[in-house]
């Protein structure tokens, strides 16, 4: 079995992290590839094979991120249309992505007895069009697409269904998320919590001007189109990002499309928390421990 890791070198004890993974690896009989710009953290184990990330994760049957959920998201863009399954290590804050905390390292033994679950996770594909329909960008998420403006300014957007007309909105910007990105930023704007196995795509607004505005789910064969409603040259500010990936400008008279992908990511879960396990752990522990 052939191993990526993807660290991020820079996030909590991520560095401790990859070398007492790296170990574990190799004693349960696994190949170790790791991206040679981690060489000098790793140079004590001969047992790594050293190969750019990009290179490795096309032939590895895992790839292992440690970090935070920015990370894990990151190491998922580069999954995609691989046979390679994603494990994520938390080594930052909330970690709602992991299925693993830093104590919990041996558990990879069960990568080798296949004794762990898989969770697939759809995908969101977007599309953006310029004036003459010409594409200028696609995306792929795990978690959401977002649309929003500079400094908290309104933005006035539509959305289409199958090109029918849903509706004309006024608010700080929308969200598209998947049911695995219903638990960030989807959630902080008042949208549900959804199972991360269900197939849906969650719209929610943020701070809409409109007291009726409420969150929608369609079904991912649905073809969403979003279009700008400001005049020209007054949406310079108006931007969108996939998972958090650096924000491109969403011009005047330029249609995003959306809808769920054809691929997925399989997430694996050493450890034989649910969701809810982990829902109760991450989300809903911090408020019960002020109460007590």
């Amino acid at each position: 079995m052939k191993v990526v890791l993807f660290p991020h070198l820079q996030k909590g004890c991520a560095p401790s992290v990859a070398q007492k993974m790296c170990l574990a690896l190799h004693r349960n009989g696994m190949e170790v590839l790791v991206d040679p710009v981690c060489q000098e953290l790793l140079q004590d184990m001969p047992f790594i094979q050293y190969v750019p990330f990009l290179e490795a994760v096309q032939d590895a049957d895992v790839a292992i991120a440690i970090g935070g959920d920015g990370t894990i998201l990151h190491c998922a863009r580069h999954v995609v249309g691989t046979k390679a399954k994603l494990l994520g290590v938390n080594t930052g804050r909330v970690g709602f992505l992991a299925s693993m905390e830093p104590d919990q390292i041996g558990e990879v033994a069960r990568l080798q007895t296949g004794d762990y679950r898989v969770s697939r996770r759809m995908l969101l594909h977007g599309v953006l069009l310029d004036a003459s329909g010409t594409c200028v960008r696609d995306f792929t998420a795990l978690n959401d697409i977002v649309i929003s403006r500079n400094f908290s300014r309104v933005a006035e957007f539509s959305v289409s269904r199958n090109h029918v007309l849903l509706g004309e909105y006024r608010a700080d910007g929308v969200i598209f998320s998947t049911p695995t990105g219903s638990t960030a930023y989807a959630l902080s704007a008042g949208g549900p919590i959804i199972e991360p196995e269900f197939a849906c795509v969650e719209m929610t607004l943020i701070c809409p001007h409109a007291l009726s505005a409420r969150p929608i789910l369609f079904s991912p064969q649905n073809d969403l189109e979003v279009r700008c409603s400001v005049r020209e040259g007054q949406n310079e500010d108006v931007f969108l990002s996939a998972d958090g990936e650096k924000a491109i400008p969403f011009p005047a008279g330029h249609v995003l499309e959306i809808s769920g992908s054809d691929q997925t990511v399989d997430i694996l879960d050493l450890s034989g928390n649910t969701f809810f396990d982990s829902l109760s752990r991450k989300l809903m522990q911090p408020l019960k421990d002020r109460r007590s």
